[in-house]
Order: structure tokens, then sequence, then C-alpha cells
């Protein structure tokens, strides 16, 4: 399954574009922060178009699952924040759409590649570098590095 969505995503990466002007707002009223924002404009067409649609899906998710304790209601805004910054570590550098797929498949491994593979982890240092709020440094830490969110484990795709 989880090969499927790869190529699934690598596929719909060739037809990104430009956020629609809806999106855009979207995207300014949840991350309220100028260096979370700055952040995030930093990131390809290609990704920041796939974080808007991972938001989408968590919205549509958190929603529909019944299963949400109080606390974790309570914390929707923090996931929804996660859920546009979650690839931010791929803001450190290009990387084309072959070098991706081959990057993932190991037929590509150098220091770029590890970059690209580990963006989970260069995204909590960009994060520390341009001083976000600690609490959002600590959601991600926690529920992206940690223990990745069962919801955000089934909406990045």
């Amino acid at each position: 399954m989880k090969l499927y969505l790869k190529i699934k995503r690598a596929i719909r990466f060739l037809f990104y574009k430009h956020l629609p002007v809806e999106d855009q707002i979207k995207v300014v009223q949840q991350l309220d922060d100028d260096n979370l924002l700055r952040l995030f404009w930093q990131l390809s067409m290609h990704d920041r178009h796939h974080s808007v649609e991972v938001l989408e899906r968590t919205i549509d998710m958190s929603f529909n699952d019944e299963s949400l304790s109080i606390k974790e209601l309570e914390s929707l805004n923090n996931l929804f924040t996660l859920s546009l910054i979650h690839d931010i570590g791929k803001s450190t550098s290009h990387f084309s759409w072959i070098f991706r797929i081959f990057s993932e498949l190991k037929i590509i491994n150098n220091d770029k590649s590890r970059l690209y593979l580990d963006h989970e982890i260069n995204g909590l240092t960009e994060l520390e570098k341009y001083s976000v709020n600690d609490d959002i440094i600590q959601y991600y830490k926690k529920e992206l590095l940690q223990n990745k969110h069962f919801i955000l484990d089934k909406t990045d795709y």
C-alpha cells in the first residue's frame, strides 16, 4: 500500500500548480507566524501544494474521526499547522522529481539524497533556526519525529 501511495504522489507531482488564492489565504490564516510563513513559502511549489492537500485531508479526517479525545480535539490547531509544515525540511535544497524517486529507491545515495530522505529531522533544525514558537517545535518533535500523529500518518501521501 505504501508503495502505491508513493507512486501516486510521484505522478501527482508532475501536475502540481501554484496555490490558488483561496489556499494561500488558508495558509496565512493557519500559519499566523511570520517565521512559519517564510519557511512555508521557501518550499517548492510542489511541496506547498502537497502540504495544502495534507491539511485538507487532515481536516476532513479529524472531523470524521469519532475516536478523538477532548485533548486531541483541543490540539487540532497544532495538528493543522503540522500538516502544513511537515515537509519544511525540504526547503533546504531543490529536489527534482527524478531525484526524489531515485533517492527513495536508494539508487542515488549521496549527501543531497540523505538531506532529502531526512527532511523531517532537517525541518526541526529549520524551525529552530528561524526561532519558531517553542510550542510548535515541541509538537513537531512529539507528533512527527518521535511518533507520527495517527491522523497525519494517514493523510501524508
